[in-house]
């Protein structure tokens, strides 16, 4: 079953640069065959230091709703392929982000971890964008509560006069935020997640997996150089990025290759333990038909776990990030991305 019918990727097609914030050439979307029975994006992973301080830090902007939180064996969650240390008991919070939940994961719950910083560049995945009104900006609170400037200034970045501006900053952790403000807001009741953001060295070849993943092509693709305003966005000098965007059902997946500074390659995969964005999961209908359906694309990994109520299988994208595929079994409903699909796809 495709769950994003043409119909609504055309829609969000046409959205102008809202959720971009750079001038590009009109909108286009690759129209492509491919079944695909991937609902949307389940919840963005995310590796901290502490949960509560987390929570503390977030809860006061955005509409951070905690769903559950369990102290468990990390092996009843993840292969241990995909966690490089030694870890008894890992604590986990399921967050409800009103359009995506957000998983937190604390690997040693009983100490604080030293924050890690990923550059801009990458590789892997950078942000995570919440997009809110002037009259209610979640930038100037992010602020308050302590957000260290990625950015250049004090203020987000007007990239094209159309009603939008934007700002990289850190979160305690280390983790970056993209805050996207819009004087006319596409939707009503505050903030809410926008996008996750990975950068790679090669984004044709992770346009073409995320083609095979959802079941149709980026909406928007990009080349931008010489535009001293995403300089100061990024903080970088005389950047030159190429950039895809999909639009997933429920929030947009971007992805940015940086020519200069390089992106470069890591060196191995991705680790879970290692504090920052740790995850993509996307919610399936039928588990076993997406593993096969993905087996020329990417390998999940045996065995399938079975926490809280979803069969979950694991695995890597061709720039070593981890993502995974859930299929509810016997979680309750609100802890599925069906309970919150009252977003209208033209907003992203």
């Amino acid at each position: 079953m495709k769950h994003v019918g043409m119909c609504l990727i055309a829609a969000a097609a046409l959205v102008a640069c809202q959720s971009i914030g750079i001038e590009t050439d009109s909108p286009n979307v690759t129209e492509v065959d491919l079944e695909s029975g991937v609902k949307g994006v389940r919840f963005i992973g995310k590796t901290v230091s502490d949960i509560d301080e987390t929570l503390a830090f977030y809860q006061g902007v955005v509409p951070y709703t905690l769903v559950r939180r369990d102290r468990v064996d990390p092996a009843m969650l993840y292969p241990s392929q995909f966690i490089a240390g030694d870890h008894d008991e890992i604590e986990v919070a399921l967050v409800d982000a009103r359009n995506v939940f957000v998983q937190l994961v604390d690997f040693d719950p009983d100490a604080p971890s030293e924050p890690f910083i990923r550059p801009v560049k990458g590789p892997g995945y950078t942000h995570m964008c919440f997009i809110s009104p002037a009259s209610d900006s979640a930038f100037t609170k992010f602020r308050e509560n302590g957000l260290t400037m990625v950015t250049r200034g004090e203020e987000p970045v007007d990239l094209g006069g159309y009603g939008m501006r934007y700002a990289y900053g850190l979160d305690p952790n280390g983790a970056m935020i993209e805050t996207e403000v819009a004087d006319t807001p596409r939707r009503d009741g505050g903030p809410w997640v926008g996008h996750i953001g990975s950068a790679t060295p090669d984004a044709d070849r992770m346009s073409e997996f995320y083609t095979k993943i959802l079941g149709y092509g980026p909406r928007r693709r990009g080349e931008y150089s010489d535009r001293p305003l995403i300089d100061q966005v990024v903080g970088y000098d005389n950047t030159v990025v190429r950039s895809s965007w999909f639009a997933a059902r429920n929030m947009e997946i971007e992805f940015w290759e940086y020519i200069k500074p390089r992106t470069e390659a890591r060196d191995g995969h991705a680790m879970l333990d290692t504090l920052g964005y740790n995850m993509i999961a996307y919610e399936v209908e039928d588990l076993d038909a997406e593993r096969a359906r993905l087996a020329d694309a990417t390998v999940f990994s045996d065995p399938i776990m079975t926490p809280f109520g979803w069969r979950v299988a694991t695995g890597l994208d061709p720039d070593g990030n981890i993502i995974a595929l859930h299929e509810r079994v016997s979680a309750p409903e609100t802890e599925s991305i069906d309970a919150m699909l009252w977003i209208d796809p033209a907003t992203f």
